[in-house]
């Protein structure tokens, strides 16, 4: 058998970190070296992007691996969508139910509930396996609201923190919203000093460590909000439309880990237009502008009516989007179609009844290494001797 000669150990980092990180985790038990070099925060770092992208879609619970064929779609090949498999660990158990997915650069976070009611918050990553459960500071509620993101830094990899938007009623019987920051390194939960005074109407998107909303109020009407880990301060810029209309649609997603794309519908005013926007490559969100990617008319193509859409992602190439929504018409099933301006194409619907709970979402990610820090016992015991010494005001109790 041929043996591959011994190579610097800086020319086969160079070569092993081209190599798409799926690949890369069939070959961490080759020997230790390896091991080592795939946990290594410089490799993960430099193999970041190296993966193509791949799309799973929480529906009914359930996270899924699934497959969109749109190769040759507008030359009359007919378009398909496939399941590759269930994903995640949690949802192994009939017990738990996963209701909400966030991603960021790979990592998934997962809010997930038991059949007693016990809420649970995971982070995940779908590549490597490795799953760290997130303990609350008091404890977890139905309307909780979470978002994954990290400090930019350009000289060592990401330091993720967790978001957390809780919303109760105080002793007063009125509803308060309280944000809190969980830091991985500490193992801890802190509250910030913001108050809320605007509304969130979409899901949220993570990119380039920041996660953005589409926000509200009524003095300004709709907004692009984001979130910055590294200042942990909330900004807003303008949408590439203007509406105070509560029943408009907007739905955010990422293209490729490097733009925004928004989705804008307004059925309540009887339109049958979608328009899709993307932004521009941006490092910081000072520097973002939009523009026009997709209009598409649904009257063309005759469908008895035109459904919300819940949540999309782009092909930039084909020109078209993958949208999916719950069919209230037909009994809340899931439905799945991919449009362009003269195409409309449904590759999925739900064949048993659905639920008014269902909530279905897509996720693109490209899978990487990236190892979910673990608190040392070190780290804790550090973390409560600084609470000592703050007399325990790291985070006030709501």
């Amino acid at each position: 058998m041929m043996k591959i000669p011994n190579l610097p150990d800086d020319l086969e980092s160079e070569i092993l970190c081209r190599v798409p990180a799926k690949s890369l985790t069939k070959l961490k038990t080759t020997c230790k070296r390896w091991h080592a070099l795939f946990r290594d925060p410089r490799f993960v770092k430099q193999n970041l992007g190296k993966s193509a992208r791949e799309v799973m879609l929480l529906m009914n619970h359930r996270v899924h691996s699934i497959s969109v064929n749109r190769h040759g779609i507008h030359d009359g090949v007919d378009a398909s969508m496939e399941f590759s498999g269930k994903l995640i660990r949690l949802s192994d158990s009939k017990d738990v139910k996963v209701s909400t997915i966030f991603q960021c650069e790979g990592l998934v976070l997962c809010i997930s509930s038991t059949t007693n009611g016990n809420n649970r918050l995971v982070v995940w990553n779908p590549c490597t396996g490795q799953t760290r459960c997130i303990k609350p500071r008091t404890c977890y509620r139905r309307d909780d609201s979470y978002a994954l993101g990290y400090v930019n830094s350009k000289f060592s990899c990401h330091s993720y923190k967790i978001l957390r938007l809780c919303r109760y009623y105080n002793d007063q019987k009125l509803r308060v919203a309280v944000f809190e920051i969980y830091d991985f390194g500490s193992d801890s939960w802190r509250v910030l000093d913001d108050d809320m005074i605007w509304g969130i109407f979409s899901a949220g998107v993570s990119l380039n460590g920041d996660t953005f909303w589409i926000g509200g109020d009524k003095e300004t009407g709709f907004f692009l909000m984001y979130f910055d880990f590294t200042t942990e301060r909330f900004g807003r810029f303008p949408l590439p439309y203007q509406s105070f209309d509560y029943e408009d649609i907007a739905v955010l997603s990422l293209v490729r880990e490097e733009k925004l794309s928004l989705l804008n519908q307004n059925l309540h005013r009887n339109s049958s237009e979608m328009k899709i926007w993307v932004t521009n490559k941006f490092d910081e969100a000072k520097d973002l502008s939009w523009s026009q990617f997709l209009v598409v008319d649904f009257d063309k193509f005759t469908l008895p009516y035109v459904n919300s859409v819940i949540s999309f992602f782009l092909d930039e190439e084909s020109k078209v989007a993958v949208c999916c929504y719950t069919d209230m018409e037909d009994e809340e099933r899931t439905k799945i179609y991919i449009v362009g301006v003269d195409l409309y194409k449904e590759v999925y619907k739900e064949v048993t009844k659905g639920s008014i709970l269902n909530w279905p979402c897509f996720v693109s990610y490209a899978p990487n290494l990236v190892h979910i820090q673990k608190t040392s016992p070190k780290g804790k015991k550090k973390m409560r001797e600084k609470e000592a010494r703050t007399g325990g005001k790291l985070g006030k109790k709501p």
